[in-house]
């Protein structure tokens, strides 16, 4: 029975390491995006797991010492990667790569300093006085790489709400590249983190525990490596007009509130430089002409039944840039694009829905008609207008 469970664990590690090491040829050969080829580095980091586990059980220090030279100092690396990633998605490769060498200067010290020392004491038997300083003071360099973690994490999760607000100012819906699944990512990444930090915590003051938490946090580790790959292989790169990247790349202050419009440092202190805005020009008048040029296509022409609108293509139906129409929305009708054509959306659906439309078609139906695009996005946008279901609304009618 130990003999066919032992049978088993191999063929586990050996397949796995197979398949990784099939993904990793395929990303680094195939001409696939830079943010997809930033996915090898999370690949290889979970073969080396896979690798180190079956040194382990096999007793072979060479293999060992080469997954440790390749798997150690993991928070250090896997936090600016994870943000990185995500910048990838939307801002251009030379933007990035620069800033990501200068995040991993931390891992490559660890690098140097630590793993190199310990692979070599691994395979070799040299250096015995340093693995027995590292494992006394073992324990604290990994709170620093915890807290360094974390701390990415935590840089994660802000930009990737600054790219969902500035995403409204463009797009009208967020079911394609909501990202969601990026945030469960983080959100698990921060659940494992906090574990592993709680129990060594504890094991500094209490028995140690019986079973190794090491390894209970590095396999879930990897479950979320292959959660990540699983999705960023098929997830797109984001394509925004330019003026939106500019903004994504700005120091930002986030509302709570998702519905209120982006707003920058500028904005909120004028004696700070800003750029030259695009309405300045505009008399009140002008300003006023476009306005109800906009409520004209919008009430007349109904173009927010179109679900695949944007905001520059509404820009174009009014004859002038999205930059432009972008000001107009922000700074003086103090919304955003997303926020003004799901506000019609739901008015249309509700006056639909008070004319008894429903005895002919389906409440679904009729909120497709109005430029809803799913059924998901339709209840979610519903009732955080009017504070209850489609469904509940019809029956107080």
């Amino acid at each position: 029975m130990v003999d066919n469970w032992e049978i088993f664990i191999d063929f586990v590690l050996i397949a796995g390491m197979s398949l990784l090491g099939l993904i990793i040829g395929f990303l680094l050969k195939s001409n696939v995006p830079f943010s997809k080829k930033l996915l090898v580095v999370f690949f290889i980091n979970a073969f080396s797991f896979l690798l180190y586990y079956y040194a382990y059980l096999h007793k072979i220090r060479l293999l060992g010492g080469i997954a440790i030279l390749l798997g150690n100092g993991v928070g250090f690396l896997l936090g600016p990667m994870i943000l990185y990633q995500l910048k990838s998605l939307v801002l251009p490769k030379q933007q990035i790569v620069y800033s990501l060498c200068k995040s991993l200067i931390p891992f490559f010290i660890v690098w140097f300093l630590i793993s190199i020392p310990l692979s070599v004491t691994l395979v070799t038997g040299y250096f015995p006085l340093f693995h027995q300083y590292y494992l006394k003071y073992e324990i604290y360099l990994n709170q620093l790489e915890n807290i360094f973690f974390i701390t990415y994490l935590i840089l994660t999760f802000k930009f990737l709400k600054r790219i969902q607000n500035v995403y409204k100012e463009n797009y009208s819906a967020l079911d394609k590249n909501n990202l969601n699944w990026y945030r469960h990512l983080i959100i698990g990444f921060i659940i494992i983190v906090i574990v592993d930090t709680g129990c060594t915590i504890y094991e500094l003051f209490y028995p140690i525990i019986p079973w190794n938490i090491g390894n209970v946090v590095a396999f879930t580790i990897v479950g979320m490596y292959v959660y990540l790959g699983y999705k960023g292989i098929f997830q797109a790169r984001i394509l925004m007009p330019e003026f939106l990247l500019d903004k994504i790349t700005q120091e930002t202050i986030l509302s709570k509130d998702p519905e209120v419009p982006l707003k920058t440092i500028e904005d909120q202190n004028p004696t700070t430089k800003s750029t030259i805005r695009q309405l300045n020009n505009y008399s009140q008048d002008q300003i006023n002409h476009l306005n109800s040029l906009l409520k004209k296509l919008l009430e007349e022409e109904k173009l927010y039944r179109n679900e695949a609108l944007n905001l520059t293509e509404l820009a174009d139906h009014m004859g002038i840039s999205n930059k432009k129409l972008s000001e107009l929305l922000n700074q003086h009708l103090n919304t955003n694009f997303y926020t003004l054509i799901n506000d019609y959306r739901v008015e249309e659906v509700k006056k639909r829905l008070a004319t008894n439309e429903t005895e002919q078609f389906t409440i679904l139906s009729i909120a497709y008609d109005c430029g809803f695009q799913s059924k998901t996005s339709f209840n979610r946008i519903f009732k955080q207008k009017t504070g209850i279901s489609p469904s509940e609304y019809l029956k107080t009618l």
